[in-house]
């Protein structure tokens, strides 16, 4: 039986980003399929950040980038980095409750909302973390908090940018079961920067390689250490 092609979720035409004068993206078309992984990777100063910008709407570009939402129609954002005093003592308990709270709880519902963020925690198996302070967390344990917290509600389109950076190995692996099951258990469509292309092999279905245009877009077994070296003197 052949299996069933995939809709585009994500489709971006011709996009271009100038920045100062300075051309940081040129003419980038790809398309994400609904249900896949699809990596993003390159040398740093590529454009990788900048295009997932633009495709939360947060660039000024010239193209075309558009949604084709079938359910919740929402996108989950993480990071690479956020900035933060780790000398301030707040808990994760605390971090989560200020981002999904817009208006202030009274006493009375604050088990509630503990019962919620335990919920919301679980889905990257770290709720054991609810009491730690958010200073004390490794890289790893942080990057499974900003995960839970981008997955509530449940996104349609997931975006992460470097998910894998200033984790161990082992942090790394758990992750990437993390993706594959958001991919294969809750039906979340995932674009991630990387530039592990290790990682990449293991849990993506396509990657698009730029260096301010793409060089590469493809299966992730056709894309070799020796293109990224390449490119990377290019852009050196």
């Amino acid at each position: 039986m052949i299996a069933a092609v995939q809709p585009n979720l994500l489709e971006v035409t011709d996009l271009s980003v100038t920045l100062r004068g300075n051309r940081i993206l040129e003419q980038i078309s790809l398309a994400v399929k609904k249900g896949h992984i699809h990596a993003l990777t390159g040398p740093n100063g590529a454009g990788k950040t900048t295009l997932m910008r633009s495709v939360m709407g947060g660039m000024p570009h010239q193209g075309t980038i558009r949604f084709l939402f079938r359910d919740s129609c929402r996108l989950g954002y993480v990071p690479q980095f956020l900035e933060f005093d780790h000398s301030v003592p707040i808990t994760v308990f605390d971090f989560l409750f200020l981002m999904l709270k817009r208006v202030p709880v009274f006493l009375g519902r604050r088990r509630a909302m503990r019962e919620r963020i335990t919920a919301i925690l679980a889905a990257t198996n770290c709720a054991h973390l609810i009491d730690r302070c958010v200073g004390q967390l490794s890289g790893g344990e942080f990057r499974r908090v900003l995960l839970a917290q981008a997955l509530e509600p449940k996104p349609e389109l997931l975006l992460l940018d470097e998910p894998a950076s200033n984790i161990d190995e082992v942090g790394i692996r758990q992750f990437e079961e993390m993706l594959i099951s958001l991919r294969d258990q809750h039906g979340i469509t995932i674009l991630m920067v990387s530039h592990s292309l290790d990682m990449i092999s293991r849990v993506a279905d396509r990657v698009t390689a730029i260096n301010r245009s793409i060089f590469y877009d493809g299966s992730p077994d056709g894309l070799t250490h020796f293109d990224l070296q390449q490119q990377y003197k290019i852009l050196g």
